[in-house]
């Protein structure tokens, strides 16, 4: 999965919890490549290496453990949005990573070169695997903005009351005194 499922899912599955920060969900849901994708580049030499430490259970129990012992929503959520991302990239079908070192190193990948890399993420889109989740993140992503616009728009008003309220009430006072 690319940029828009991982974020626009994980936002979507927020949506029904309370007891979520968005923010960190959504950081939490492209941690694992932030972390992995040039950490995997800096140790083995290819951006083809992008799914290690942050890519396994451990990482994620790791997250889950600090939540446990802080009972911090931002850490909850944080940890909820890797979860999310190693179900989206179906880790499952990758043992040796989701359950490293248990199951031994990590596999070796070939060398690619940046542009081919790029090449082949993008590529990944003719596959309906990837393209439908993509779709529906970037749908839920713009459905999401254009509920935040509305609600900030709301906050702008209340706040634009309030501040001329204040003005007039100040102007009032001035004038009294």
């Amino acid at each position: 999965m690319l940029l828009f499922a991982h974020t626009g899912i994980a936002l979507a599955a927020g949506r029904f919890s309370k007891n979520v920060d968005l923010l960190f969900l959504a950081i939490g849901s492209m941690l694992p490549d932030l972390i992995d994708k040039p950490l995997g580049w800096m140790i083995y030499g290819t951006p083809n290496m992008g799914r290690i430490f942050a890519h396994t259970l451990l990482f994620l129990l790791i997250l889950a453990a600090l939540t446990s012992y802080s009972g911090n929503v931002r850490i909850f959520s944080l940890a909820l949005g890797v979860f999310i991302h190693l179900i989206l990239d179906f880790m499952w079908f990758s043992p040796v990573i989701l359950f490293w070192p248990m199951l031994g190193a990590f596999p070796p990948a070939q060398y690619v070169d940046p542009l081919s890399y790029m090449e082949m993420l993008l590529g990944a889109l003719r596959t309906p695997l990837v393209l439908i989740p993509e779709c529906l993140g970037l749908a839920y992503l713009i459905y999401f903005a254009m509920e935040r616009k509305s609600n900030a728009m709301e906050y702008y008003r209340r706040f634009e009351t309030f501040f001329h309220k204040q003005c007039h009430r100040i102007k009032a006072f001035v004038e009294d005194s």
